[in-house]
């Protein structure tokens, strides 16, 4: 496997009196597309700077194989960063921008021509190198950023927010191509983005922060499916949250929870629980079903509640119902558009409807005992 191990040990970081990263630690593993995902503030950027060299912790280690960065200048680690602004130099041309790195060097130009046409290939641009960047658009640009980042062959790639200034569906575009060029050069990329659509998209790993810590850390499937915390639930999607207090511990790793305004659901005891702790409740939106008539056939395993639709959004691919139940709380339902025409019943603003899931969907995401 290419790339390094990078090892992040116990990292603090202060600017003043201001506590950005609080005893962070975190192994990633060669060759992994590994994101930092969390709100503007978190410090997922200045975690990033760490590893690069443009910032020095005030307490901890960052490793890549084994070896401690910290002394070592930003010029003099196997690392390169791509950052959201592009950086290019505005009167160079494409082929110089990419080739600076190799010129600083002092490599000769034969092997400057023939890496940075390999490199301009591997972003797909072959045929741009004569233009300025400004004649580029956006995306392009950023392709050129990260071939210059590439070209001396480091063996991890930190990319802080490069997508941010793109429209949406050019950064799903860009999106596809990162996983692409990584899948081709196999190095380790670090990933720093806000967005959890992208770090979902792409990461073999994620780690989540917040307030300086790191919350969970897990692959894309199990940040989304089973959020360890309520701002990881919160956080990462849409959802539905709600709190409620243990009356039953049933087999199979179920407990029933009294819902206030709602009522009892049965949901999946995974954390330790016993009956009167106070506990928090998440569902995600798409693994409700919703229909006009009460469904009548399932089993023990399976929440089932009547409401009425409060609010109704289309949204091409799929409709939002906001389904209010006993006149009080609020069900969000995601209901996918397989079919355009159907021989279901169509819903309706105002409709009496009904509402299951499975109890597996329930899901534990805190805990307080008496």
């Amino acid at each position: 496997m290419k790339g390094s191990q990078v090892t992040i040990k116990n990292v603090e970081k202060y600017f003043g009196d201001f506590h950005v990263i609080k005893n962070v630690s975190l192994e990633i593993n060669k060759g992994e597309f590994y994101s930092l995902l969390g709100p503007s503030g978190c410090g997922k950027t200045t975690l990033l700077r760490i590893i690069a060299g443009f910032e020095e912790p005030t307490a901890g280690a960052a490793l890549l194989d084994g070896r401690d960065m910290i002394p070592i200048a930003a010029n003099r680690r196997p690392v390169n960063t791509v950052f959201q602004t592009y950086a290019l130099f505005p009167h160079m041309t494409v082929f110089e921008n990419v080739a600076f790195p190799l010129r600083l060097k002092k490599t000769p130009n034969g092997v400057i021509r023939d890496k940075v046409q390999r490199f301009l290939e591997l972003v797909k641009l072959p045929n741009e190198g004569k233009k300025l960047p400004a004649q580029l658009s956006g995306g392009q640009k950023q392709r050129v950023a990260i071939a210059r980042a590439l070209i001396n062959e480091p063996s991890v790639l930190l990319l802080d927010e490069p997508l941010s200034a793109l429209d949406a569906k050019l950064r799903q575009h860009m999106l596809i191509e990162l996983d692409s060029i990584h899948d081709a050069i196999g190095i380790t990329f670090i990933y720093v983005t806000h967005d959890q659509q992208e770090a979902l998209s792409v990461s073999d790993r994620v780690a989540v922060m917040n307030e300086g810590e790191i919350v969970q850390v897990g692959t894309p499937f199990e940040i989304y499916e089973s959020p360890s915390t309520p701002f990881v639930a919160h956080f990462i999607g849409e959802t539905n949250y709600f709190g409620g207090k243990v009356t039953e511990i049933l087999e199979e790793n179920r407990a029933r929870v009294e819902i206030p305004d709602v009522g009892p659901i049965i949901v999946d005891r995974d954390k330790p629980m016993s009956v009167g702790d106070s506990v928090k409740v998440t569902i995600r939106p798409e693994k409700i079903r919703i229909s006009t008539e009460r469904h009548k056939a399932l089993d023990d395993r399976f929440n089932q509640l009547e409401g009425e639709v409060d609010e109704l959004i289309y949204s091409g691919f799929q409709s939002k119902f906001f389904v209010k139940v006993n006149d009080r709380v609020v069900f969000r339902v995601f209901k996918q558009h397989v079919r355009f025409f159907t021989d279901e019943k169509a819903i309706n603003w105002k409709d009496k409807v009904y509402i299951w899931w499975h109890d597996n969907d329930s899901f534990i995401v805190e805990v307080e005992e008496p």
